[in-house]
């Protein structure tokens, strides 16, 4: 072979084996997409926890209505108990009610792990490193007793 020809076949072979390491590697990294639906509860949890609660009530609807357990169960808690925890009345259909009801009565546990939160443990700032002394009391004497 003249100089041209190895030349472009060892650029053949450099193309080659850069496309098979190319694609090994996108087989073989986590995709980093996660199902959709866990994705938006990840953002209706997020949203909630930022505080925009109506906002976050309407995705969890949204994802209840398609058939998440979790959502549902949350979307049915947001209803019965938003006024009194949070101040707020978050309509819902009857239909709607009586759906994500039939989804948790049917389900069993939590389909979705739950996440661990670490103990938080409360110690006094300044605690006392012994017990205070007993206040002395005046001990009636016997004649004081027998008059009362």
């Amino acid at each position: 072979m003249n100089d041209e020809a190895q030349t472009k076949h060892a650029q053949r072979r450099r193309n080659f084996a850069a496309a098979i390491a190319a694609m090994l590697m996108m087989f073989s990294m986590p995709s980093g997409a996660a199902n959709p639906a866990e994705r938006e509860y990840d953002e209706a949890v997020r949203t909630f926890r930022a505080g925009r609660m109506s906002h976050a009530f309407g995705k969890f609807i949204d994802l209840a209505n398609r058939g998440d357990v979790d959502s549902a169960r949350i979307a049915l808690f947001l209803h019965s108990y938003g006024p009194v925890l949070f101040g707020k009345q978050w309509d819902a259909g009857e239909q709607d009610v009586a759906y994500w009801n039939r989804l948790v009565r049917n389900s069993g546990t939590s389909a979705r792990p739950l996440p661990e939160f670490a103990p938080t443990v409360l110690t006094p700032s300044k605690a006392k490193s012994h017990a205070a002394p007993a206040k002395p009391r005046a001990v009636p004497d016997l004649a004081n007793v027998a008059r009362n």
